[in-house]
């Protein structure tokens, strides 16, 4: 895997969200994916919602408007029958089949917004990604998940006790940084390879969280975990050695140093 071009998007500033969520599903799991191609498709999307946008109505009327055109006239929907499915996880997917997650959705939203002007943003709630307009300092938000509809705070609190059982915090509602967005989608990518035991791809996908998290040391862990798993222990050995010097007091280390010792001595002996 190449992680140099996912590197070089992650420092620009500002981060371009839509190409960057391209170029990591070109890293992890597409590597003949022509980014290019898809952002032309974005901006043809654009222009066709441009059509149906009147920008003599008001900012959130507007904003109703791309909604409907997204997620009823272009048929953009929610993947209820197979959540997990990590091609929902993909932008490139989620352009191609019009299926996807909450946070691929509010993306597409966003992205769209921007080029029409509309001062859209993501918001990452805990267990579901929405998006918010902001007009006069007022914020609205619309879940993409469900059609684009209207929500109100009392909505938002629901989502987030529905999905998490957590009790709801008004500072979940403050814009989600482009990186956050990437971490968020890298770690749902990873819950769902690992939950297949698909370690190869959850290897990738972890690779380009220490990109995006460098200060996070249980991803080192996890990369030692997913490739022990994999069949190659010189590699979990070398991750789980650096997670173990960046955290020697962890809960954990005792336990990984013993029990990795001794699957490392076993494959030397089988090798």
């Amino acid at each position: 895997m190449n992680k140099q071009p996912f590197k070089q998007e992650i420092q620009q500033s500002p981060i371009n969200l839509a190409k960057a969520a391209l170029v990591l599903a070109r890293a992890v799991a597409y590597p003949d994916l022509d980014v290019a191609h898809y952002l032309a498709r974005l901006d043809e999307l654009a222009a066709l919602a441009e059509t149906a946008v009147s920008p003599h109505d008001s900012i959130l009327t507007q904003a109703d408007t791309l909604a409907d055109f997204l997620f009823r006239q272009q048929g953009f929907q929610g993947n209820l029958a197979f959540y997990f499915d990590p091609r929902n996880s993909f932008f490139n997917e989620v352009l191609e089949r019009r299926l996807g997650i909450p946070l691929t959705l509010s993306l597409l939203y966003v992205a769209i917004a921007e080029r029409l002007g509309l001062p859209a943003f993501g918001v990452g709630m805990p267990g579901h990604f929405i998006v918010a307009v902001r007009v006069a300092g007022q914020d609205y938000y619309l879940d993409p998940f469900h059609e684009g509809k209207r929500l109100t705070m009392q909505d938002c609190a629901k989502l987030v006790r529905e999905t998490t059982g957590y009790e709801f915090n008004e500072a979940w509602l403050t814009p989600a940084e482009p990186i956050a967005i990437l971490a968020r989608m890298l770690n749902n990518l990873r819950n769902i390879y690992v939950q297949y035991q698909r370690w190869g791809e959850a290897a990738a996908v972890i690779e380009l969280l220490t990109l995006v998290q460098p200060d996070v040391p249980h991803h080192l862990r996890d990369l030692g975990f997913v490739h022990f798993q994999n069949g190659a222990p010189h590699l979990a050995a070398h991750y789980l050695d650096a997670y173990l010097q960046e955290q020697p007091n962890a809960p954990d280390a005792d336990s990984i140093q013993h029990n990795v010792s001794q699957a490392i001595d076993k494959w030397v002996r089988l090798n």
